[in-house]
């Protein structure tokens, strides 16, 4: 078979394929014409430009019709599957039935989103769909995005810098809005009552990080008002430092729903911040290339019914 080229590829339209399936499978361009509603010149036009396409005659005239030639054996079954992706592609795109679907979904998300949300969403999918597998992975912000167009992942959960996201590339839904607030130990004194700025920031802190840096959106909004944070510890997740917060005299500042969650677990009290400004959205984002995915579409609908009570 010739190698076809780019101004090849131009000469091909799906009537000159469904003109070679239908000689394949009448074997008469009588008959082929009749199928199609075609005029029989208008048949013997596109069998043509497929012989100067594909440099073979593809069928030889014979008493009872035509004979396809070995190449048009060999095409067959290919031209059969370029017809029905097409086909598959002018139907729209798939339904997703969660019953039946056995498929693997990659989520990327922080320390936060994976104990806050992971398990209820984990109990929800699996009761609606049964052969669904959830891998997570612990990544975020840039991290994440960037697993995301390397297709290592399908979403990731969390809060992403406006800017960031700015890029057609991806595509976001809200969750919902999250705030901060300080925990530590149920009798620790500054947590008694109010919290101050002042109060605040004469604290000591654990600071959670998976990959090093220090300051959050908590301290860039306390050096606004001129304040700062003492960080003594930091560790790399959520879990570790609860554990250390419930045992010391160490504050931490945290997601309110992932505080609530986990007050009786880990013995911890918390305080709203004293200041404005602690809101962030968390969000899901997916690539563009995954705008329509109904797969992707129904995963989303559980994530908002697991966040439909989180207070705004």
């Amino acid at each position: 078979m010739s190698d076809i080229n780019r101004i090849d590829l131009r000469l091909v339209d799906t009537t000159i394929l469904l003109v070679f399936l239908g000689a394949m499978r009448h074997r008469k361009a009588t008959m082929v014409a009749e199928e199609m509603g075609l005029t029989q010149p208008a048949v013997s036009h596109a069998l043509k430009r497929l012989r100067n396409l594909y440099n073979d005659p593809l069928f030889l005239r014979r008493a009872h019709g035509l004979e396809p030639t070995a190449l048009a054996l060999e095409l067959e079954p290919k031209i059969r599957e370029i017809v029905q992706k097409i086909s598959e592609t002018l139907e729209g795109a798939e339904v997703f039935d969660p019953l039946t679907a056995a498929v693997e979904v990659r989520l990327g998300a922080f320390d936060y989103e994976l104990s806050s949300l992971l398990p209820q969403l984990v109990a929800q999918v699996h009761g609606k769909s049964p052969n669904m597998r959830i891998h997570a992975f612990p990544v975020h912000n840039q991290e994440a995005l960037e697993a995301i167009k390397e297709g290592q992942i399908d979403m990731a959960i969390g809060y992403f810098d406006v800017p960031v996201l700015a890029e057609r590339t991806f595509v976001r839904q809200e969750l919902y809005v999250e705030n901060y607030v300080v925990a530590g130990r149920h009798d620790h004194p500054l947590l008694s009552k109010n919290l101050t700025l002042e109060r605040m920031s004469s604290a000591k802190y654990l600071q959670i990080s998976p990959h090093g840096p220090i300051q959050n959106r908590v301290d860039h909004a306390l050096n606004l008002q001129g304040y700062n944070r003492d960080v003594r510890t930091v560790v790399p997740s959520l879990f570790t430092a609860l554990s250390i917060v419930e045992s010391s005299d160490l504050l931490v500042t945290l997601p309110k729903r992932v505080a609530d969650l986990n007050a009786r677990r880990f013995a911890i009290s918390h305080r709203p911040l004293p200041m404005d400004g602690r809101e962030f959205r968390i969000d899901v984002v997916r690539h563009v290339r995954d705008a329509n995915n109904p797969l992707h579409f129904w995963l989303i609908d559980q994530l908002l019914d697991c966040t439909a009570g989180v207070a705004r």
